[in-house]
């Protein structure tokens, strides 16, 4: 009787625990969170942010049947930031479109059905929320999902049971298929300077009207030398700024040919080039440009090729080609009879002339000349009490005058900066040293007798030497 008792209350316990055990089964399960909770719990503040900005959007996706959220992380947004270089959410929305293109983008990654992780096949395609087909990849554990533009974001963490449905984590932005709006072309100006293309735009500059001209074209291809290019410009004309090599070229006219050879009238990007091309340039003179491959090269009228570095850089009425070197045109450079006649220095080409020195000049090799100005000569017939240069030629004597026009000429190229500041002295043609004196920019000239005269026009270049033109005539020793 007493085992039968022990028995009894054996199975009370059990029967007791059992009972227990199935109240505890009948027990609803947790109610899941819906979808916003269970994005802030897993601390997806941006795609909340995201949502929030297309009205109604987190309502519907809340009221949604069934839904299942490929949910990209805060980094995946970061990621997608930089890529569209902007630096927060509404510069992101801008770049994308506006509001109904981030629409699309969120829509795209909603599927609306419940797909756990386990119910993947290897390969599944969905369509989601924005009309447009998803593709999902399950290879053991690993899901992947790939967006239209063939990208492929990691599920991260899977399986994140929402109310209505199921969010998977992943770690990049999905992209649809979207009209992105095209950023403007910068024009020229905003392309060299982001190049970093200093001495052309201050070369440009120089030339008046010029970068508007360049800027109003309809259509235009530039080779755009680099500032190592125009360095290496420099140094062979042995020119220290843009303004030497401005004038040892010959000028604003010539710096504007110089330029314009670097321009065609007409887009070419390096894929519609030939293996040889030949254009005209705004300077008027034909450029080569070759491509072998990939590479494509440029030579001048001298015969120079220059490599181009960069191509193909965009811009809204055209293209540039960044190039290592200045391409050099056929550059007309006037003689000394040409330079004086331009001047309007006509007693000075009379007086070369009736001493014969025509030829000597345009022959020389190399040649600095301080040209006197009408008046100037003026002067020196007032002091001598003449009324005209055959009464100067007749007074002085042919050989004196020679020797006077002589000693304005010194047998070697000086331009005003070519000049060590102060006093120089420099051989002349008449035999005789000329003492000439650099103060800064001012350049002043002593002659035998020491009358110093002014270099009113510094720096004239012309095709064997140099003009400066003086204020004075300069008189050698004369017997």
């Amino acid at each position: 009787m007493q085992n039968l008792s022990k028995y009894l209350l054996v199975f009370a316990f059990l029967f007791a625990i059992v009972a227990c055990n199935d109240d505890e089964d009948m027990r609803p399960e947790p109610e899941a969170a819906n979808l916003v909770d269970a994005a802030n719990q897993a601390g997806l503040t941006t795609l909340l942010a995201a949502v929030q900005a297309v009205p109604g959007l987190a309502p519907a996706l809340l009221e949604a049947n069934a839904i299942t959220v490929f949910a990209p992380t805060n980094d995946a947004f970061a990621a997608a930031l930089t890529a569209f270089g902007a630096s927060d959410l509404n510069q992101l929305v801008d770049a994308l479109g506006g509001p109904e293109n981030l629409e699309t983008v969120l829509g795209f990654h909603v599927v609306p059905a419940v797909a756990l992780a386990a119910d993947l096949g290897a390969t599944n395609n969905f369509t989601t929320l924005s009309g447009q087909s998803l593709t999902v990849n399950r290879q053991g554990n690993t899901v992947t999902v790939v967006d239209a533009a063939g990208n492929t974001a990691n599920v991260v963490t899977a399986d994140v049971r929402i109310s209505n449905g199921v969010v998977h984590v992943i770690d990049r932005v999905l992209l649809p298929e979207i009209d992105l709006p095209q950023t403007p072309a910068p024009n020229l100006v905003e392309a060299a300077t982001a190049a970093g293309l200093t001495t052309l735009l201050a070369a440009v500059t120089e030339v008046d009207g010029l970068a508007d001209a360049l800027l109003a074209a309809p259509a235009i291809t530039v080779f755009a030398p680099t500032n190592d290019a125009f360095g290496n410009a420099l140094e062979a004309f042995n020119a220290t700024s843009l303004a030497q090599l401005v004038a040892r070229i010959g000028g604003i006219e010539n710096l504007e040919t110089v330029l314009g050879f670097h321009v065609v009238g007409a887009t070419a990007f390096a894929a519609d080039l030939q293996p040889t091309n030949t254009f005209t340039t705004l300077a008027g003179q034909t450029l080569t440009v070759t491509r072998d491959g990939s590479n494509v090269t440029v030579t001048d009228a001298a015969g120079n090729t220059r490599n181009v570095v960069t191509a193909d850089v965009e811009i809204e009425n055209g293209v540039v080609h960044v190039i290592d070197g200045v391409l050099l045109p056929e550059i007309d450079l006037p003689n000394v009879v040409e330079a004086a006649t331009a001047a309007e220095l006509t007693t000075l080409l009379a007086a070369v002339t009736a001493a014969d020195l025509g030829g000597t000049l345009l022959d020389a090799e190399a040649i600095t000349v301080f040209a006197p100005t009408n008046a100037a000569f003026g002067d020196l017939l007032e002091t001598l009490n003449l009324n005209s240069l055959e009464a100067l030629i007749e007074t002085l004597g042919a050989e004196a005058v020679t020797k006077v026009l002589g000693f304005h000429v010194v047998p070697a190229v000086a331009f005003s900066f070519d000049l060590a500041e102060g006093v120089n002295t420099v051989p002349t043609l008449a035999g005789e040293d000329l003492t000439v004196t650099r103060t800064g920019n001012n350049v002043t000239v002593t002659d035998a007798e020491g009358n110093i005269y002014n270099v009113v026009a510094a720096d004239v270049a012309i095709e064997n030497g140099v003009v400066h033109v003086i204020d004075g005539v300069l008189l050698p020793e004369l017997d």
